[in-house]
């Protein structure tokens, strides 16, 4: 009588199949595939989430230097020689020339917009790295009072966002810092 033999054994009679440890290899490297991709993703956010936080340092330091400014030179901040949006037309250098309160104001805003937009710090048309992504600042009276408000805007996410509410209300508005001074 002839003995039939099992189509799940090998001929030597170990029944282990071939190529199971290569299975077992395949599927570990899809797995730590995805672990790969895994870590990789984390350190993009930890990358996005370090650039915003160095956008709001840098929005701070700006709002407390013209900040500084405004206090040394109060005089002129009540005749409202500081309440800006831009840049102011023609200015005085007063590092190198003698300047009265109100051209030392001047100064102080279109220096203070220098830093702001990053323009102009390492030449003509040249934007000094680390500065904001498409800043603006802004000085302004509240109202009839004797507070102002700094108020410094950009696009940290470089999405193209144009609102201009502070703080930030829809995912349309650009992030801001503001502070209000009181004089």
């Amino acid at each position: 009588m002839m003995k039939k033999r099992s189509a799940h054994r090998r001929p030597d009679g170990s029944g282990v199949a071939k190529g199971f440890t290569l299975i077992e290899i395949l599927v570990a490297l899809i797995v730590l595939s995805f672990g790969v991709l895994g870590v990789a993703g984390l350190q993009l956010i930890t990358y996005q989430n370090l650039q915003s936080s160095l956008n709001y340092g840098t929005a701070a330091m700006l709002a407390n230097e013209i900040a500084d400014r405004m206090i040394v030179n109060s005089a002129q901040v009540l005749a409202d020689s500081y309440d800006h949006s831009g840049a102011p037309n023609s200015v005085t250098n007063c590092a190198t020339e003698t300047c009265n309160a109100s051209q030392m104001a001047t100064y102080d805003i279109d220096q203070w917009q220098t830093a702001v937009t990053g323009v102009g710090l390492l030449g003509d048309d040249v934007k000094m790295p680390g500065s904001l992504p498409s800043p603006s600042g802004a000085v302004a009276r509240v109202g009839t009072t004797d507070n102002f408000t700094i108020t410094l805007r950009w696009d940290d996410d470089s999405s193209g966002s144009t609102g201009t509410n502070c703080p930030p209300t829809t995912a349309s508005d650009l992030d801001c810092y503001q502070i209000t001074l009181g004089f």
